[in-house]
């Protein structure tokens, strides 16, 4: 490290101009400044810095909003910190269960959009025969058999030694 904070390391500035709407007093042009040590251009910088901030954001609010954790359930640091690792292995698990069981296009869907989808069916519970039925729609049905068979299959897939 070189006094007065400087450093020895080179990195690379990257500016960017935005025009403003024309103010009231002030019509000068926003600018944004990145500094970056990536090799590629300036312009896949800009793109990779740009998709890191939109993919941190949602993830971050997916497992707050997802899984119940915008608060701690108390002032304790250890207990926090438990209640926060519970939810994030619930949400790498939430991940697993979307990408093996489900099938293609409900890799995009958040947490509270499966859930919509999967556990707010149309369906009737009626009593038959002295044993409970639950009539749902045969769509809902097909989609529940295949998720049976393909989590079936991937515990089958990989067994425990």
């Amino acid at each position: 490290m070189i006094k007065g904070g400087g450093t020895r390391k080179s990195f690379r500035l990257i500016v960017v101009k935005h025009p403003r709407q024309a103010e009231l007093f002030d019509d000068s042009p926003k600018y944004h400044v990145i500094t970056s040590n990536r090799v590629e251009s300036a312009a896949d910088t800009l793109i990779w810095y740009r998709q890191r901030g939109e993919v941190s954001e949602n993830g971050i609010q997916e497992r707050k909003i997802g899984f119940g954790m915008e608060r701690m359930p108390c002032g304790q640091l250890a207990a926090n910190a438990a209640f926060f690792r519970i939810g994030v292995i619930a949400h790498n698990l939430f991940v697993l269960f979307k990408h093996s069981a489900l099938g293609e296009g409900w890799q995009r869907h958040p947490v509270a959009t499966v859930r919509w989808r999967l556990f707010h069916l149309p369906g009737k519970l009626v009593r038959h025969a002295g044993a409970w039925v639950w009539k749902i729609a045969s769509e809902s049905l097909d989609l529940f058999h295949s998720i049976r068979a393909r989590t079936f299959a991937c515990a089958t897939a990989n067994p425990s030694p």
